[in-house]
């Protein structure tokens, strides 16, 4: 079965959530700072041969913001009962006072032929956005897909969208503690892969600092595996680190985890979390991710998608397009 990406042109190529209460909202009239959605049963979802991409929007949220406040927005996708080899993304878009779009994926298998832990998965997408203006900032969340099967298939999703926080402390620039991959894939080899990198310097008033990253990683990538059952292994370490110049003054538990990742599923979500306690008189932030290849084939860390189509369809001349995050690692100080 061929692997599947985001947009045409690169077809070829639960982890845990800060503690950050909710507080300072202001909601728009009629609007919500969190949503839930489904079971729903998704049917239409394209056949491979078509390569269009089916997107439907699942969940909305909204908030009134300022210039230069910052909000953690954290969604859930959960899909299962497929009946196909089906892409499945959880993509968040933000617009009006902020915008940012975020996408995480994975490939699922079918029900009842599914391999461990396949057959029903959970994406969860988390990310920080700033407004850049005063006014409402508006969060979607889509469901984007497609069949890696030559047949119309269809899939049951639920899910979740919320403003974790709307009142994320930035770094002494004012700006998010935030950073992402550009577009590209990184190949996680005979060499370990330090990326990405967050390094910031923060103001005084914290306690602690939540770090996330969320890591796409894929498998068969430069090389090609031959079967849909063969596998890439990596492991993944997220480092933090409190320091005062170059003097290390705390560093966080590591978080640490293996995945395993066959042809069929192609790409899988790695999320990870940890947490700095911070001592006074150090104010730099250091923290990123180590990719270490575990075994067979070498599989990469994937950047960030370009050219995704807004509504469903192919990208085209013409066609409204959006790029959209993908590896990435944020800090929430608290």
């Amino acid at each position: 079965m061929p692997g599947s990406a985001r947009s045409w042109k690169r077809f070829a190529a639960i982890g845990a959530v800060a503690a950050v209460a909710l507080t300072g909202v202001t909601t728009p009239a009629g609007a919500a700072t969190s949503t839930t959605f489904g079971p729903v049963t998704i049917t239409g979802v394209p056949p491979l041969g078509k390569k269009i991409h089916l997107v439907r929007e699942m969940g909305r949220i909204e908030a009134s913001m300022t210039a230069g406040q910052t909000a953690y927005v954290y969604s859930t996708l959960r899909a299962y009962d497929s009946g196909h080899v089906n892409l499945v993304d959880n993509e968040v878009r933000c617009a009006g006072a902020g915008g940012s779009n975020v996408v995480v994926g994975e490939n699922i298998d079918p029900a009842g032929t599914a391999n461990p832990g396949r057959g029903d998965i959970t994406l969860v997408n988390r990310f920080l956005v700033s407004a850049t203006t005063t006014g409402t900032l508006s969060c979607t969340l889509y469901l984007r897909t497609h069949s890696l099967a030559e047949a119309t298939s269809s899939f049951t999703v639920s899910g979740t969208l919320r403003f974790a926080s709307l009142q994320v402390a930035e770094d002494v620039n004012g700006t998010a503690m935030q950073t992402s991959l550009p577009n590209g894939n990184i190949v996680v080899g005979s060499d370990d892969v330090y990326t990405p990198v967050l390094d910031r310097r923060i103001g005084t008033g914290h306690s602690q600092v939540a770090v996330i990253a969320d890591v796409e990683y894929m498998s068969c990538l430069p090389a090609v595996c031959k079967y849909s059952y063969t596998t890439s292994s990596a492991r993944f370490t997220l480092f933090a680190h409190q320091m005062n110049g170059d003097a290390f003054c705390s560093s966080a538990e590591i978080a640490q985890t293996s995945v395993t990742v066959n042809r069929q599923t192609h790409h899988k979500v790695v999320p990870l979390y940890t947490t700095i306690p911070l001592v006074p008189g150090c104010d730099r932030i250091y923290a990123y991710v180590r990719a270490e290849h575990q075994g067979g084939p070498t599989g990469a860390i994937q950047g960030q998608a370009d050219n995704l189509t807004d509504e469903t369809g192919s990208a085209g001349p013409g066609v409204p397009q959006h790029n959209s995050a993908m590896t990435h690692l944020f800090a929430v100080p608290s």
